[in-house]
């Protein structure tokens, strides 16, 4: 059987592999949830939408002849990623998982670790200011009686959003413009997903130049192996199963 990829995104890294697939011939697909307004452009087919579920993924490999199956997904897309851990085991196809590698605190940086949101807004004290980086997932965990000002920037505009000041926008890469922004709006507290990678990362930088406390949600568990920290293992771990 002729090697089939599915790759899973709605990450710069399911980009890349995407593009990287379509130029060097690869039989693959991607599959984005359509959740957000403007979805990335790749070079591959691409597929809209839930499946249904694990079993519903799981029809869906044994129907298109997936042999691969390939998650990067968000490291919080948790039910995504439990969905793709059970649908490879009952479909029989190998799965690949990347799991970007977390960030770590510097000596610098004040940080504060939360295993969940509600413990994490009840820490943002009543004269606070805070920017809210933490997508959807964190706009709907506001608290409807919060104190505290609020500034949340994600790419979809919330349900809530007169309640807060809001900012469509992707994070910015350069880390005086994030300075600059913070500074503007007077923020006192940032509070995050710990999302790993570099195109994100700006931010903590400028918290860390203003000595801003920043309240970081724990990750969810890691899916179990295979899984990989870099682009570059998957792409020599499918080469290796002949995709050429």
């Amino acid at each position: 059987m002729i090697p089939k990829i599915l790759i899973l995104g709605g990450t710069q890294e399911a980009r890349h592999l995407a593009n990287h697939a379509a130029k060097h011939g690869w039989n693959a697909e991607m599959s984005l949830a359509g959740v957000t307004p403007t979805p990335i452009s790749v070079d591959l087919p691409v597929r809209y939408g839930g499946f249904g579920g694990a079993d519903g993924l799981a029809r869906f490999l044994a129907d298109q002849q997936i042999t691969h199956l390939v998650d990067t997904t968000h490291p919080y897309a948790a039910r995504m990623t439990a969905h793709a851990v059970a649908a490879s085991d009952l479909a029989q196809v190998k799965r690949l998982s990347f799991w970007r590698p977390a960030w770590q605190a510097d000596a610098e940086d004040l940080w504060t670790e939360y295993a969940g949101l509600a413990d994490l807004f009840v820490d943002i004290p009543d004269h606070a200011h805070l920017f809210l980086a933490a997508g959807q997932e964190g706009i709907a965990a506001l608290p409807v009686e919060h104190k505290f000002q609020v500034t949340a920037r994600a790419l979809k505009a919330p349900s809530t959003e007169g309640q807060i000041n809001f900012i469509a926008a992707l994070p910015q890469a350069d880390m005086e413009q994030e300075k600059q922004l913070f500074e503007e709006l007077g923020i006192t507290h940032l509070a995050v997903k710990n999302a790993g990678g570099t195109a994100s990362f700006a931010k903590l930088l400028a918290a860390r130049a203003l000595r801003l406390p920043v309240l970081m949600l724990a990750r969810p568990a890691p899916p179990p192996p295979p899984r990989y920290a870099s682009l570059d293992e998957i792409i020599t771990a499918l080469s290796q199963a002949h995709v050429n």
